[in-house]
């Protein structure tokens, strides 16, 4: 984007001599600020996503002014030991900036920096580190059990059997595209009757189900001199506890996963062994939604074709034959 646009949104803002730097555009673009009269870093969101299928509740207004709410009861409300981007209101007092960009009405906001590195494929991270974060993530649904913001008409949803239905008829569409084959398919409408199954016993009570961060994985986790912290609540709403845990046990090596689970469990009752099932459906969950929502990007239909039998054969088929799946990722 033009730098007189940023610099513009920037205005807006108590700061008074940025430096800029792009970083990347997925579902938003994003920009390090760093205000050279005091050395603070801020990371600066504009809400444009690089294709129109990123788009979302998450996008919109309300939607966007949930998320910085969230951050702010967040380090409001519980222990400051769970490190989440600290969001910045505007000059107005509001968290959500808005610019016209050639006609069209664009979304800004704004967080403070934390400083950190990303998390390499095959890091070693220590197990002190990972107990820690399993405890940060339990205390994030504690919170969340407490929490009462109104906010479930403004903030998508995850993992639940409406919304699993929904991703196997997105699925299916992979099979008339050429992508799938009718007997992966066929492994998949198992598989999802397998996991809906389990949930058709799992209640969406407020120790079940409530606000999650929706999109743990390695992108969104920093090394820091603390530990690990997680970032980016953009695509947060509500869902099963148990698909977070899904998503961060899939950021770690298998011998990983347990330290953890210690962790998590240090705060909850312990997992029991329909807990783990669970959580070992949604790790798949978590993976069949990247393939779903791949759909359309033709860059990746060769590679899906090549990955889905082996998906299923090495993943699906033994879920569905309750074998245990989750130290094979």
């Amino acid at each position: 984007m033009d730098d007189k646009i940023i610099g513009g949104i920037l205005n807006d803002y108590s700061i008074h001599d940025p430096s800029i730097a792009f970083i990347r555009h997925n579902e938003n673009l994003t920009y390090k600020v760093i205000d050279k009269t005091n050395g603070i870093s801020y990371l600066l969101r504009i809400h444009k996503a690089v294709i129109s299928n990123m788009s979302g509740l998450q996008h919109t207004y309300e939607g966007l002014k949930a998320e910085m709410l969230l951050l702010q009861q967040v380090q409001e409300r519980i222990d400051s030991d769970l490190r989440v981007q600290t969001p910045v209101r505007n000059k107005m007092g509001d968290w959500v900036t808005l610019v016209t960009v050639d006609g069209e009405v664009i979304h800004c906001t704004l967080l403070k920096w934390i400083e950190g590195r990303d998390m390499q494929q095959n890091e070693t991270i220590p197990k002190e580190h990972i107990i820690h974060f399993g405890e940060q993530v339990a205390n994030l649904h504690q919170f969340s059990r407490g929490a009462d913001m109104g906010m479930s008409n403004v903030r998508p949803a995850y993992a639940g059997i409406a919304q699993n239905e929904l991703m196997l008829k997105r699925l299916a569409l992979g099979v008339s595209m050429g992508i799938f084959s009718a007997e992966d398919m066929n492994t998949l409408n198992h598989f999802f009757e397998s996991l809906n199954s389990s949930l058709e016993a799992y209640s969406m009570a407020t120790s079940t189900w409530g606000i999650i961060h929706a999109d743990i994985n390695k992108g969104n986790l920093l090394v820091t001199e603390d530990g690990l912290a997680l970032i980016d609540f953009c695509l947060f709403g509500f869902g099963y506890y148990l698909y977070d845990v899904a998503g961060c046990v899939l950021s770690l090596k298998t011998d990983e996963r347990d330290h953890f689970i210690a962790g998590y469990t240090s705060k909850t009752a312990p997992f029991s062994v329909q807990d783990m099932r669970r959580i070992e459906g949604f790790m798949l969950l978590s993976i069949l939604g990247y393939y779903a929502f791949h759909l359309d990007n033709e860059e990746r239909h060769n590679w899906m074709r090549e990955r889905m039998p082996i998906f299923c054969k090495t993943y699906c088929l033994p879920f569905i034959n309750n074998q245990s799946i989750f130290y094979t990722f």
